[in-house]
Order: C-alpha cells, then sequence, then structure tokens
C-alpha cells in the first residue's frame, strides 16, 4: 500500500489550525495525522475530496474545549478542506505533465511537485524575467497562474520519467 496522497498535505494544514488539536483521516476513517490530546474535547469536521472525482477521501477534524468553539470553526474548517482539494488538484496537474514541475505559491513555497523531493521547500523568486536556478544548478522557466506560478525545467532530466 502507498502512502496517502493526504499525507503530504499534513504540514499546510498544521499550519492553519495552528491553534487547534487535527486529526486527518482517509476515506476509511484511519487516521493518518494527529495532533491528539487525552482531555474533554468538542469537534468538527469537514470531507476531503477528491477533485477528480467528487470521492470523500478524507475528512480534517479539529477538537478543542467546549469553550473554545466559535460560530467560525465550520468555515475555518470548511475552508481547510478546500485548500486540501486544491493541493490535491495541483498535485494531480503536476503527475500529469511529462516531466519534472512543480505548483508554487505566488511568494515561491512550492505547494506540489513531482517529483516530491525535487525542489526544497521554497524557491527563489526573480525579480525580473521568467527563468530562476535551482539549487542543482538546472534553469527552469516559470509560468504565471492566477494564485502562482507553474515551475517546469528548461529540459528533461535524463532520469525523468522515473522507472
Amino acid at each position: 500500500m502507498g502512502v496517502d496522497p493526504l499525507t503530504a498535505l499534513l504540514p499546510v494544514l498544521g499550519e492553519i489550525l495552528d491553534e487547534c488539536r487535527m486529526v486527518v483521516t482517509d476515506v476509511h476513517g484511519r487516521v493518518i495525522g494527529a495532533d491528539a490530546a487525552r482531555h474533554r474535547f468538542t469537534s468538527s469536521a469537514a470531507h476531503i475530496r477528491d477533485p477528480a472525482t467528487g470521492a470523500v477521501v478524507g475528512a480534517v477534524d479539529v477538537t478543542g474545549p467546549p469553550h473554545a468553539v466559535h460560530p467560525t470553526t465550520a468555515a475555518l474548517l470548511l475552508a481547510a478542506a478546500r485548500l486540501a482539494e486544491g493541493l490535491l488538484r495541483a498535485q494531480a496537474a503536476v503527475r500529469d505533465l511529462a516531466r519534472p514541475g512543480a505548483v508554487l505559491s505566488l511568494d515561491g513555497q512550492v505547494l506540489a511537485a513531482d517529483p516530491p523531493d525535487w525542489l526544497p521547500p521554497r524557491v527563489g523568486l526573480p525579480t525580473t524575467g521568467d527563468r530562476v536556478t535551482l539549487p542543482d544548478g538546472a534553469e527552469a522557466v516559470l509560468t504565471p497562474s492566477a494564485d502562482g506560478w507553474l515551475l517546469r525545467p528548461v529540459e528533461p532530466r535524463a532520469v525523468w520519467p522515473p522507472t
């Protein structure tokens, strides 16, 4: 059994939900990431759906003490689930391309990359032009999108596609 694709989203979800207790499950309810504590808590959850099929692939659950419940908790969870779906969509887009690539945020944070460990967590963006030199010395081209950048190496690497 391979690594659940939601596992890669745990750091991002953890950052935006850092003041809450978080549990992320797969479609079968198996916990794939948890920040658990042994206290009495209340919880709310939102489904994470596969962007291609609409099938439920997991959930984001936020748990906290009853006095910490806020009317915006449901909206926060829905936003986190939609963020996860957007990142899954970005990962799928990168995987579908025939050579290495990455989706970057507007400030250069790597949101999705294929192969997964190809880039550092953040890529320095040029002040002018559409070219960037990667840590291994290779040159890549940046293509703007509505919410960030698509990064592609100028020439495919000899190791791509993976065997």
